[in-house]
């Protein structure tokens, strides 16, 4: 009932909406990828089910984690050395800052903020899409978390509950892979 905005599920509608638009960009595409077509359709189904079991559970199962990873320690060797090495520093930045941020959330307020897979999740982001397209990943998660919280306000649901943020990173993912990185401030 998620694509309805009906349910449990009413929150997180644009997150299907918009991936689902990003799925059929792949398919309008869907010639000019090549052999990255079959990365491509692994990387849809992998984000899937990530977001769609942590809607569902508040947590991200390690299978499609690793899934992700094994795609994108694959692909390295198609890459020059300048670009592996950029995918690799941007898995540990993708890492380091949402790990960052979650040990002072916890810090300031006592608790998590993140659940750890969140970490992970945005350090195969960064693998997959290099460095320049981390900012914009995490932009877009932030954006969609944000869309989801207001409407959860505006359903009265209550704040202190959990909040899925892998569905959002999953989004960022996807639309960074399919529209590239964000040029901010190019002339």
């Amino acid at each position: 009932m998620i694509l309805l905005a009906q349910g449990d599920g009413r929150s997180l509608a644009h997150v299907a909406w918009i991936a689902l638009a990003g799925a059929g960009l792949l398919l309008v595409d869907a010639g000019s990828l090549g052999w990255w077509g079959l990365p491509t359709l692994a990387l849809l189904a992998a984000l899937a089910l990530v977001a769609l079991f942590d809607a569902r559970y508040l947590l991200i199962p390690d299978g499609p984690l690793l899934a992700l990873l094994l795609w994108g320690v694959a692909l390295l060797p198609f890459l020059e050395m300048s670009a592996i090495l950029d995918r690799l520093a941007a898995a540990g930045a993708g890492y380091a800052a949402l790990r960052g941020a979650d040990l002072v959330y916890a810090r300031l307020r006592g608790h998590a903020g993140l659940g750890p897979a969140d970490s992970r999740l945005f350090a195969l982001a960064g693998l997959w899409l290099g460095l320049a397209a981390l900012p914009g990943c995490l932009l877009i998660a932030c954006g969609s978390a944000l869309i989801s919280v207001l409407l959860e306000r505006r359903a009265l649901v209550d704040a202190r509950e959990p909040f899925p943020f892998g569905p959002h990173l999953a989004l960022g993912f996807w639309m960074s892979w399919c529209v590239g990185p964000f040029e901010l401030g190019s002339t």
